[in-house]
């Protein structure tokens, strides 16, 4: 929501911005807890901040991913494919790998379930997203 406009600050900046819109505490929480450790010191505490957590990281490496492939797609990817790039800490090395994992720990996950269903859940939404790029 904020993240083009303030990098370095966007965790701190969204409840000023979500305040403008008379978001819920909940959902500022929410929003806010997704940086935890990094720009941030909220806690991510409900299973769907958690998740938030985990896969805000995951879904950029996985989408850079999907664009080095010859079908541009993350629909024919595999999950040993997203495996490989997950170990190469030079591709797409802005995605903490160690947020990934700790995100992954704070569900009570394996590393590979996450992967495994944050790839699933981008084939589905796929479609839809590049109508709207």
């Amino acid at each position: 929501m904020d993240f083009e406009c303030y990098p370095e600050e966007h965790c701190i900046k969204a409840p000023e911005l979500l305040k403008e819109i008379d978001a819920s505490e909940e959902l500022i929480h929410a929003v806010c807890s997704h940086g935890y450790g990094i720009c941030t010191d909220i806690e991510p505490t409900h299973e769907m901040e958690k998740i938030l957590f985990a896969t805000d990281e995951l879904t950029g490496l996985i989408w850079a991913a999907s664009k080095m492939r010859p079908s541009k797609s993350t629909k024919d990817m595999e999950l040993s494919s997203l495996k490989k790039k997950f170990k190469d800490k030079k591709f797409a090395a802005g995605c903490s790998r160690d947020i990934i994992k700790r995100g992954a720990e704070q569900l009570g996950w394996e590393l590979d379930e996450l992967l495994l269903k944050t790839l699933d859940a981008m084939k589905e939404v796929e479609d839809e997203i590049n109508k709207e790029i």
